[in-house]
């Protein structure tokens, strides 16, 4: 395989590797490859990983829903 690692990989290195080619990606949301990266994509995550990458998740919707008004904005 061209320019492909061999198999003998650690878990972790292969996450990581994961995560630098999905932040590589055109199109790809950042901030939420971002959570994955921090919270999932590790080789040994935490117990309650899945609810601090869900609570991240929710939080990154909140904010990018509070959109500020035109109202508050000084033109």
């Amino acid at each position: 395989m061209d320019g492909e690692k061999a198999w003998d990989d650690s878990p972790g290195e292969f996450l990581a590797g994961l995560s630098r080619h999905l932040c590589g990606k055109e199109g790809v949301d950042i901030e939420l490859a971002d959570i994955l990266r921090v919270h999932l994509l590790q080789g040994c995550p935490a117990a309650d990983a899945v609810e601090q990458a869900k609570a991240a998740i929710v939080k990154l919707a909140v904010d990018r829903a509070n959109v500020p008004s035109a109202e508050g904005a000084h033109v």
